[in-house]
C-alpha cells in the first residue's frame, strides 16, 4: 500500500493548526488559573469583611434589635450612626445578658441540654454558618452581629452563639 506523503501546504497548515490549539489550551488554562485565584481572594476578602447593613434612603438600621424586649435588661443606646461595626467606638460598653434558663442547659453540663457553652471559644466555628456572610468575632471571641451593633452582648434568650437558625410554621 502506498501513502501519499503531505504536501508543504498541508504540512504548515498542520504546524499552524497545532499551534492554534497549544494556544488556546493555554489561554483556557490561564483563564482558569485567574478565575480560581479571583475566587480565592473573594473568600478571602469575605473571611475578613464584616457585613454592614444595606438600608435604602431614609431607613434606620436593625432598629428591632436595638429595642426593648421585656425579658431583657435595659441596652444600652445605640445611635443610628453608630450601629455599623466599621465606625470606631472606643467606648461602646454594651449591656451583657445571657438568659438564666440558657446557661442551666449548656450541652457541655447538661446531658440533653441545648445550648451552647458559656466559652464560645469551645464551639466548632467552621461547622456553623450565616446567611449574612462570614462570622466575626470581637475582642472576647464572641460573634458579633452582622448587622451592626445591637447595645446588648452574649445570647440572650437564644441557645447557639452566632446564628440561630429558625423555622416558625405559620397554620
Amino acid at each position: 500500500m502506498f501513502r501519499r506523503s503531505k504536501s508543504r501546504s498541508e504540512s504548515r497548515h498542520d504546524v499552524q493548526t497545532e499551534a492554534r490549539l497549544r494556544n488556546h489550551r493555554e489561554q483556557e488554562e490561564k483563564r482558569l488559573e485567574e478565575a480560581e485565584a479571583e475566587k480565592q481572594l473573594q473568600q478571602k476578602a469575605e473571611k475578613l469583611a464584616i457585613s454592614e447593613p444595606k438600608l435604602s434612603s431614609g431607613s434606620r438600621p436593625h432598629t428591632q434589635a436595638r429595642s426593648a424586649f421585656p425579658f431583657y435588661p435595659a441596652r444600652a443606646v445605640v445611635a443610628d450612626e453608630k450601629v455599623p461595626w466599621a465606625v470606631k467606638w472606643p467606648d461602646y460598653s454594651p449591656t451583657t445578658f445571657t438568659a438564666p434558663h440558657v446557661l442551666a442547659n449548656d450541652s457541655t453540663v447538661k446531658p440533653g441540654g441545648w445550648a451552647d457553652p458559656v466559652d464560645p471559644t469551645s464551639v466548632d466555628w467552621p461547622c456553623r454558618a450565616s446567611y449574612e456572610g462570614p462570622i466575626a468575632f470581637d475582642g472576647h471571641q464572641q460573634p458579633l452581629n452582622p448587622r451592626g451593633r445591637t447595645g446588648m452582648s452574649q445570647r440572650g434568650y437564644l441557645g447557639k452563639w452566632g446564628a440561630n437558625h429558625a423555622a416558625d410554621p405559620i397554620v
